[in-house]
């Protein structure tokens, strides 16, 4: 619950102009700019070679179909193809100025370079002076005035647009990039880049602690080497790779002492469980509950031991988690390109979910080898130390039932088995990046296991001895 608490609170990275490029992907108007043509009409007085008509059944914008869909649905009033028009150019004549300048005679334009200007520009559409539809809004008071009441939208099919727009455009977060440049996979056919602002440190402070110290330096990472291994999709699971490893070395630098610790205390286990045993009702009798404490305690204490030391690990691990969740679905460079047909930004649960995808072998069946490896790397790091620890209490004779140590037993293992089952639904839901760092972060956390493991046994009998 922690976790999908802070995670709903990490920033989104895009900028309102972010937002804007991706939104005239969706919604490009309904106009088709070409050159004497037939059947179009001309846009600007004294051009005599552009003319602009309307695309069959506004097909230019599968968006603005399903939005008007869903007005006559539910009887709400559709503006009139007037209103539409005359926002495409108000949009056009806007492009144009800011391409070549307030100077700029229109009675020139082609259709190359109107459709050029709109490529660079379109996104005016959607902001003006930093704000969100700002633009669209003046526009729409002037054709208000231009066109009569009749034809522009009422309040209802307004509040319908820039919900539908709005609803659309915040479930995209990849917007963290160190330059400006193209990214993504956009637009009803899912192949369509749009231009990112590059962000700096300081544009990500001013959206939060977390993510200013946290998110951006990592996404900061994964962007560099991304870039640097070569923008195509092996280069971005290089990245994610390195990312993990040094985000790894740094968790164990920062809580080695409480690692240690903890791996001392599974070395403990065979004594553990001596101690245990001579206190069998220790569930249910006071006494015997605080002498096993006491005992266990100074086991404890002669090693150096502290069993708090465990909370600290999960206290630095859970922010780390976050800024990853953070970086890895805002990473601009993980939005572009592919592995073997699955993009890295997208959840796996949405290309597995995605059956039309399922014959291909592509980005269907990437995603499903992905999320089985995870898994089983996840298994196996969770339940390999207990393995270990059960390996080496098999020679602990018991002496009775122990009621007291069998339920923390099961209590440890529902405890590991529910961490184990979120970590995979996570990694379920989340973007097929986090299911590559979980992957790799598995592995290292099981050579971490065999290594350290052997390791403090010795150091356990040179004790003893």
């Amino acid at each position: 619950m922690a976790v999908i608490f802070v995670s709903g609170c990490t920033a989104n990275f895009c900028s309102v102009q972010d937002k804007a490029n991706i939104l005239y992907v969706y919604e490009k108007g309904v106009s088709i700019y070409e050159d004497n043509h037939e059947e179009g009409v001309f846009v600007f007085e004294d051009n005599n070679v552009l003319t602009s008509r309307i695309s069959e059944d506004y097909n230019n914008s599968p968006t603005l179909q399903k939005i008007i869909e869903t007005a006559k649905a539910n009887k709400i009033n559709v503006p009139h193809d007037d209103f539409f028009v005359g926002l495409d150019h108000k949009l056009l004549k806007k492009a144009l100025i800011a391409k070549n300048g307030t100077s700029f005679d229109f009675g020139n334009v082609n259709a190359e370079e109107a459709n050029l200007a709109l490529e660079q520009y379109g996104y005016l559409k959607f902001v003006g002076e930093e704000n969100l539809f700002s633009n669209w809004d003046l526009w729409t008071a002037e054709l208000r005035v231009e066109l009569g009441p009749d034809k522009v939208p009422n309040n209802d099919f307004t509040s319908l647009y820039k919900n539908q727009l709005e609803s659309t455009i915040n479930s995209f977060r990849s917007c963290i990039t160190i330059n400006d440049g193209f990214y993504g996979k956009y637009g009803s056919s899912g192949d369509t880049e749009s231009f990112v602002e590059g962000k700096s440190w300081k544009y990500a402070w001013s959206k939060g602690p977390i993510e200013g110290l946290l998110v951006y330096p990592v996404a900061f990472l994964v962007d560099y080497f991304s870039h640097a291994f070569g923008m195509n999709g092996w280069g971005q699971i290089g990245a994610v790779a390195i990312v993990t490893l040094i985000v790894r070395v740094l968790i164990l630098l920062t809580t080695l002492k409480s690692t240690l610790g903890q791996q001392k205390m599974q070395s403990l286990q065979p004594e553990l469980a001596k101690i245990q045993q001579k206190y069998p009702n220790s569930n249910t009798n006071q006494a015997e509950k605080q002498r096993l404490a006491q005992e266990q305690m100074a086991l404890y204490k002669k090693h150096k031991i502290n069993p708090l030391g465990q909370i600290l690990v999960m206290i630095i691990q859970f922010p780390v988690f976050i800024a990853v969740w953070g970086a890895m679905t805002g990473a601009a460079a993980l939005s572009s390109d592919a592995v073997l047909g699955l993009n890295l930004s997208g959840s796996i649960s949405s290309t597995l979910t995605n059956f039309n995808n399922w014959p291909n072998v592509g980005g269907w069946w990437t995603a499903a080898v992905l999320f089985v490896l995870m898994a089983l790397a996840q298994f196996l790091a969770m339940k390999l130390p207990q393995w270990i620890q059960k390996a080496r209490t098999k020679g602990v004779k018991k002496m009775s039932k122990n009621p007291a140590q069998d339920k923390q037993a099961k209590q440890m293992k529902w405890f590991s088995n529910i961490m184990l089952i979120m970590i995979v639904i996570m990694g379920f839901s989340l973007p097929a990046a986090m299911g590559v760092y979980w992957f790799i972060g598995a592995l290292i956390s099981i050579a971490q296991t065999l290594i350290m493991q052997p390791i403090i046994a010795r150091q356990g009998k040179k004790q003893r001895r």
